[in-house]
């Protein structure tokens, strides 16, 4: 019982950490799209798809090569002092790229300099989240993501009371956000390793580089090829200037925040997790069995909240309508589903090493994503370019799961689950139904207001009763 009870605390402490930059994401997706002109969030897409690509390529490697060999450390300040060094010099060289492939891409102008400044602002946050999350540094990442929060909408309030609000402006709110933050949990980081300038040593920067580069050479050609394959619609959205653009991507951006607040808390604790047990000698399955049941109710009963309450509740407050077809926005977030499952499903190769096979895999299916992304957007519009995003992400999918599909229980993760979803999809849309019939002439937000309620109180219900928590006392914590 112990086990568990710390699980689940640890887990709500990591919930903030992700709602706040979920919740921060929702409201700019609202507020900008808008208030832009048209065609400028297809521009603003873009632009911040190039730098996260750059950026998570740069400090994603560096910073779950930390995570790796933290624990087994003998000098964990040194050798963060050394990452950090090391992210210090790839920086501005990947910014720049990032800042030539944004404006080659959107064939915009005069947006290098902002897509720079962002990009390093986001691979330091990036790095040192990493680092929070290694050392179990929860608190200071919570504070940080408020900073960020208070800083970028103050800012993008700001600017929008004084003249509107412009492509500029947007990118100058997320760098000063991002900026802030990461200094933060720097300032953090160095109070709590006790980091100072004393512990540089040449001859040990040289070998910490060498293990991190051993370890994380393989992860950053699998990490381009996730992040192109999941932003390849957009690539080919903003070039070929596809009609419904605006709408289709400010939804995706809805999907992509809401992914990450329900499936990173799990995944920043179950990591760290999986990797100390399988130190000592043994493959936590049962985590990864659990987490996938986890993710596919909480993924169906957000998708019927969206359909129901989310989408009316975006048309109506942006006063613009969702010119794309609920059918292709449900291509758009299965995709966004399996990229995120597919991080926990492919842990068994990560824990064996088996990276170079993951990065070719990767590299593969982001090919097949923008293949059929643009051949689908040419074609087909918005939903030819989901469609082909997701035939290379549901390739992946079915690749890596492959390497753990005897390992874990098939029915307990999967079956059991889809089945429970299914039911409260079906329960969802039935209740939307009868509210409508038994109260035809209450205001729209009453109406909307008595289902959240009433199916909220049911998903928690479903959520402490259909996922199997105490497998987690298996970890051991």
């Amino acid at each position: 019982m112990s086990n568990i009870n710390g699980f689940l605390n640890k887990l709500v402490l990591y919930v903030p950490v992700k709602l706040v930059p979920a919740l921060l994401t929702v409201g700019f997706v609202f507020f900008l799209y808008r208030h832009f002109p048209k065609g400028d969030y297809v521009l603003y897409s873009v632009s911040l798809s190039c730098s996260l690509i750059i950026a998570q390529l740069s400090a994603t490697w560096v910073g779950n090569s930390f995570v790796y060999f933290y624990s087994g450390a003998d000098n964990k300040s040194s050798l963060f002092l050394n990452c950090l060094l090391l992210v210090a010099l790839i920086a501005p060289f990947s910014a720049s790229l990032a800042a030539v492939v944004g404006a080659l891409v959107s064939n915009g102008e005069g947006m290098a300099l902002s897509i720079w400044a962002l990009c390093v602002a986001q691979i330091l946050f990036f790095f040192t989240s990493s680092v929070c999350q290694a050392a179990f540094l929860v608190v200071q990442q919570l504070v940080a993501v408020i900073v960020q929060a208070v800083v970028q909408i103050g800012l993008i309030v700001a600017l929008y009371s004084t003249a509107g609000i412009s492509y500029g402006d947007a990118m100058a709110a997320l760098t000063m956000g991002y900026g802030v933050a990461a200094s933060f949990m720097l300032f953090s980081i160095y109070k709590n390793l006790r980091v100072s300038a004393s512990l540089f040593d040449f001859f040990r920067f040289k070998f910490d580089v060498r293990s991190v580069y051993g370890y994380g050479s393989a992860l950053a050609p699998w990490l381009l090829g996730m992040l192109v394959m999941a932003a390849a619609d957009r690539l080919a959205i903003g070039h070929l200037q596809v009609f419904g653009g605006d709408a289709y991507l400010s939804l995706k951006d809805l999907f992509v925040g809401a992914g990450g607040l329900l499936s990173m808390p799990l995944l920043m604790l179950v990591h760290p997790l999986i990797i100390k047990r399988f130190r000592e000698g043994v493959f936590e399955s049962v985590l990864i069995q659990t987490s996938m049941s986890f993710l596919i109710i909480v993924f169906s009963l957000l998708w019927v909240t969206l359909v129901v309450v989310g989408f009316p509740l975006f048309e109506r407050f942006t006063n613009k309508p969702i010119d794309v077809s609920v059918g292709v926005l449900l291509v758009v977030y299965v995709g966004v589903f399996l990229n995120c499952a597919a991080v926990y499903v492919q842990k068994r190769l990560e824990v064996h090493r088996k990276m170079r096979s993951l990065a070719l895999l990767s590299l593969c299916c982001s090919l097949v994503s923008v293949g059929g992304a643009y051949a689908g957007a040419f074609a087909g519009g918005v939903g030819g370019a989901a469609v082909g995003v997701l035939a290379g992400q549901l390739m992946y999918f079915v690749f890596v799961g492959k390497s753990i599909i005897r390992k874990v229980s098939f029915y307990r993760g999967c079956v059991r689950p889809f089945a429970v979803s299914l039911c409260m999809i079906s329960v969802g849309y039935s209740l939307n139904s009868l509210i409508g019939l038994t109260l035809p002439e209450m205001a729209w937000w009453v109406g909307e207001a008595v289902w959240s309620v009433v199916f909220g109180l049911l998903s928690m219900v479903v959520l402490w009763k259909g996922v199997a928590w105490a497998d987690f006392a298996s970890a051991r914590l």
